[in-house]
């Protein structure tokens, strides 16, 4: 009996950091402000210096655009705004050094502008298809609707590293619009109500917050308004998130599980 008690001790930590590795914890929200959205087919969303910036997707009709982020702003007011070429279908968009990253759907072209003006500097090419893109200060990190996050220098665009995610011993797929907070990328997953905390060096989703109930709200003109768009608030300590072709922007705020 004393030895059993023994390696029942032992193997305590070892069995708790296995569960929680395994389990997500379920995060609840409460929705703390909210206001208009632009109608745009929304591929990536950022806030910064009191400005929304957001990349629109479809081919003809994808654009990069800028708009204030007062609650109280009328957002339909686009302050800035540059239509890509037809042959590009825009999707995830990163902020770094004060240039913009947005990648591009199957064209495998990343464009890189001045976030002030919108001027086109320079494009990278990658190999794969370009879904959600941030960055965690060092490096751009990109999801192709696969289960696998790239790592890219942000100069050239080189690839640096790749992880598989999972949840629960599982492969989560589709993962879509990116933003980077405190050590964790948050993920939006096409075709879920729901957004996901992933720890990037093991690829282990640590949190899960199903949107469901704010997803019914919207009043969706085809199957593809799906929930997409996550931008980190530093000063509410929240998330506005919003979708495609929604004309609501949510800010929300986490509530970790009692």
């Amino acid at each position: 009996m004393n030895r059993l008690i023994i390696c029942l001790a032992l193997l305590y930590p070892w069995l708790v950091s296995c569960a929680s590795a395994d389990n997500p914890l379920h995060y609840d929200y409460e929705v703390i402000a909210e206001r208009d959205h632009p109608i745009l087919f929304t591929q990536g969303l950022l806030l910064h210096d009191g400005y929304f910036y957001e990349s629109s997707g479809l081919y003809g009709r994808s654009r990069l655009v800028r708009y204030r982020a007062d609650v109280n702003a009328e957002s339909t007011l686009i302050a800035h705004s540059r239509t890509l070429p037809q042959r590009y279908f825009a999707e995830g968009l990163a902020l770094f050094d004060d240039q913009l990253y947005q990648l591009t759907w199957r064209e495998n072209t990343l464009l890189i502008y001045d976030r002030e003006s919108f001027d086109l500097q320079t494009t990278r090419h990658y190999p794969g298809e370009g879904w959600g893109l941030t960055e965690d200060g060092q490096r751009l990190i990109r999801s192709d609707g696969s289960d696998q996050l790239f790592f890219h220098a942000p100069d050239s665009f080189e690839l640096l590293g790749q992880v598989a995610v999972h949840e629960a011993g599982r492969p989560v797929r589709r993962i879509n619009e990116l933003a980077y907070v405190d050590g964790r990328v948050w993920a939006n997953i096409w075709k879920e109500n729901r957004i996901i905390a992933i720890n990037p060096d093991s690829g282990t989703v640590d949190i899960t917050v199903d949107l469901s109930d704010l997803a019914a709200q919207i009043d969706k003109p085809d199957s593809q308004s799906v929930l997409n768009g996550i931008a980190y608030d530093p000063e509410q300590d929240a998330f506005w998130v919003t979708g495609k072709n929604w004309p609501r922007l949510f800010l929300i705020r986490l509530v970790p599980p009692h």
